[in-house]
């Protein structure tokens, strides 16, 4: 028969050879774009969920809608030049600050003198953008009439990026076009043009940087734009913007207010004029219901779920204005993601979790990627693809599941034919996954033993009787025992009204110092909850003292073949034994051995307490005091610890009367410190008694 290790290392490397395969699929996948629709609907939906954003007021939208039309009696499909100028004469003397008119005016009117009316009156405003059209496959632009481009401030074209799903989500900032001479001739956006003439940014461009495009002229001000395309940051629909009716600019029929010192757009809202677009807002919302009962049903279909195309370049020009930017993640970092998703979901490969738990797990890891995609839109306007990180996280769940039930079956036929008595659940767990040798023989292992010992329990059990010492037992160890096993702890045995358990075994646990300490800090926490908080009898008077040690022990099912324990044995779990014993002799609550010291990080803070050789040990061994987490502690605290390993070098080095004034300054900061008391006793004996040439500082203890 096939041994659980063996069997297991075939499931292992399947499961990694599966997740190397999903991610290597899915990686293909989304390099070749084959998540992009998925991904342009989940950032569609992140612009629906954030909804309207209160715009800056800066623009005012000038409406050529129905209204216009009519009032003005539009004819021929054109609107009346002689009217367009009579508008950005009203809105001049308003003091718009900037004009851009999204419309081209490329053909000439039947009426030459009407043009040169509108050439003159852009010519006096002296701030009007105008519209063209770039078409690169052509080369064939199409311009405003000469008159119109010798008398305006700037133009821009005003051409649209849609996706490939017909979503508008995007313009380019600039166009470069090949003169005659071989030169390019760099046209900006409409968009962008009203926002430079706006801020007042001189016409420079530096391509220097790959991600950021900076337009504008060194010691004056400058746009810092993302590069290649700028992600239309929407703020709504048109409706998030000023609107004014053009026939009421016309007939000056409105507040100045609402234009001075803004940027003034000029287009058309027919639906009839096509000018409109689907937008990751208006997809989600149905403009056209207010056309209903105009146009019907043919209206309907044209229009849809779109917004107005001069809004489309208001949301942009209000991007620039704002510096509100969306930057979207680079493939580089979603790849990255898939690997470490695609690493992370190992847990649905190995070892089980049920059924339930993975169900959640990939709930709550699809609702993570889905919201967290949409946290970081929301707050830090990042764009991140998650279409592929969901479908790793989905891939890997069904394979994992799919491996799992293959196996598991298997595997659990043939534990079960080894063991036929009962074990506890860890051992169990850990046999099915083939960590423990299927025998009953030990196994040396680097782990953390931690002691906990009720200080004068046996008065208090006297004082208490037999009943309410077994009450306040229960509830003890119903509070302590929880914690050692929420830190990965195994707990060994009870003994009276001890507590022995060990950390890194039968499960693995790389940190197993840092659990036992986390585990002895917990216990003494529980402890003052219990005694201010309790109305047990005697739980008042509760105190513990805690012991840690890290070092190789023999650990496994020892026993024989009627009885076995899971336990361990060896010198290092005499010396945590030891350790907490010697609390009584220094007044403190847990004492570590420099074993465990050197494998706990930063966070916690320890105070070297002696050099002792306990009974049954022939080397000496630091112990130190583990004090708290070090962000927790008062001033004082870590002022005290300092002090007194300053008083403990000097007292090593018999210079007494400097080592008791260390000592005397500690307990001026904690009055009641139980090794400061000590070593004050200390050096009054050595002072009566002075240790000879070849004391080395050695604390020799020859009781347990």
């Amino acid at each position: 028969m096939i041994s659980v290790k063996r069997f297991t290392l075939i499931q292992i490397v399947l499961t990694f050879l599966c997740t190397a395969i999903v991610i290597c699929g899915v990686s293909l996948c989304y390099y070749s774009d084959q998540f992009l629709r998925v991904d342009n609907f989940l950032y569609d939906l992140r612009v629906a969920w954030r909804g309207p954003q209160k715009t800056s007021g800066n623009i005012v939208l000038v409406l050529m809608d129905e209204k216009s039309a009519l009032e003005l009696q539009r004819r021929k499909g054109t609107w009346s030049r002689k009217n367009l100028a009579i508008a950005l004469d009203h809105l001049c003397r308003a003091q718009a600050e900037i004009i851009g008119l999204d419309m081209i005016l490329s053909a000439p009117s039947q009426d030459s003198q009407i043009d040169t009316k509108l050439a003159d009156q852009i010519s006096e405003c002296n701030n009007i953008i105008l519209a063209r059209a770039v078409f690169a496959k052509s080369g064939q632009d199409v311009e405003p009439l000469d008159k119109f481009q010798e008398v305006m401030i700037g133009d821009g074209f005003i051409n649209f990026i849609l996706d490939s799903d017909e979503i508008l989500r995007r313009i380019r900032f600039i166009q470069a076009k090949t003169m005659p001479d071989g030169n390019l001739q760099l046209l900006p956006s409409f968009s962008l043009e009203l926002a430079r003439t706006f801020l007042d940014v001189d016409f420079n461009f530096d391509f220097s940087s790959q991600k950021h495009l900076i337009i504008g002229s060194l010691n004056q001000t400058q746009l810092k734009l993302p590069q290649p395309d700028l992600i239309i940051n929407f703020y709504g629909d048109y409706t998030a913007f000023t609107q004014l009716s053009y026939a009421d600019v016309v007939k000056n029929r409105f507040s100045k207010d609402l234009v001075k010192d803004k940027i003034v757009i000029i287009g058309s809202s027919l639906a009839t004029q096509k000018d409109f677009f689907s937008t990751p807002f208006s997809r989600f919302q149905n403009n056209s219901d207010k056309y209903k009962k105009k146009f019907g049903k043919i209206v309907r279909n044209i229009l849809g779920d779109k917004d107005l195309g001069m809004a489309c370049h208001a949301h942009a020009v209000e991007t620039i204005l704002n510096n509100a930017f969306i930057n979207k993640a680079s493939t580089k970092t979603v790849i990255w993601l898939i690997i470490l998703i695609g690493a992370g979901c190992l847990i649905f490969y190995l070892p089980r979790l049920g059924m339930l738990w993975e169900l959640l797990a990939v709930g709550g890891g699809a609702a993570f990627l889905v919201f967290g995609g949409y946290l970081l839109f929301l707050k830090k306007m990042i764009w991140l693809d998650i279409a592929p990180l969901l479908a790793v996280l989905f891939i890997q769940f069904i394979t994992g599941v799919i491996l799992q039930k293959v196996f598991d079956k298997k595997k659990t036929a043939m534990i079960t034919s080894l063991f036929g008595k009962y074990v506890s659940p860890g051992v169990v767990s850990d046999l099915i996954k083939g960590d423990i040798d299927t025998t009953f023989t030990g196994q040396r292992k680097d782990l953390t033993m931690l002691f906990s010992d009720l200080r004068s329990f046996t008065n208090l059990s006297e004082k208490l009787g037999a009943k309410d010492t077994s009450i306040l037992l229960n509830i003890y160890f119903d509070a302590m025992i929880p914690i050692v096993f929420h830190h990965k702890g195994t707990l060994d045995k009870l003994m009276g009204d001890a507590v022995m358990a060990f950390y890194g075994a039968p499960l693995a646990l790389p940190d197993h110092p840092v659990m036992a300490a986390k585990t002895a800090l917990v216990m003494l926490e529980k402890i003052e909850d219990l005694k201010a908080n309790s109305n047990i009898k005697g739980a008042e008077d509760l105190s513990a003292g805690i012991g840690l040690n890290t070092g190789v022990v023999t650990v496994g099912n020892l026993g024989s073949n009627e009885f076995m324990d899971y336990t361990i044995i060896g010198d290092a779990v005499n010396l945590a034994s030891r350790l907490e014993g010697l609390n009584k002799v220094y007044g403190t609550k847990i004492i570590i051995s420099e074993f465990t010291a050197n494998r706990l990080d930063h966070q916690f803070l320890l105070r070297e307490l002696d050099l002792v050789r306990v009974k049954g040990k022939k080397d000496a061994v630091k112990i130190l005091e583990l004090k708290g987490y070090r962000n927790q502690m008062r001033p004082q605290d870590i002022e005290l610890v300092e002090l007194f390993e300053n008083g403990l070098f000097l007292f090593r080095n018999r210079e007494w009367d400097k080592a008791e004034q260390k000592f005397k300054q500690s307990l001026n900061l904690v009055p009641d410190d139980g090794p400061s008391l000590l070593y004050l006793s200390r050096i009054k004996q050595f002072r009566e008694n002075m240790p000879d040439e070849n004391w080395d500082g050695i604390t020799g203890f020859d009781h347990k």
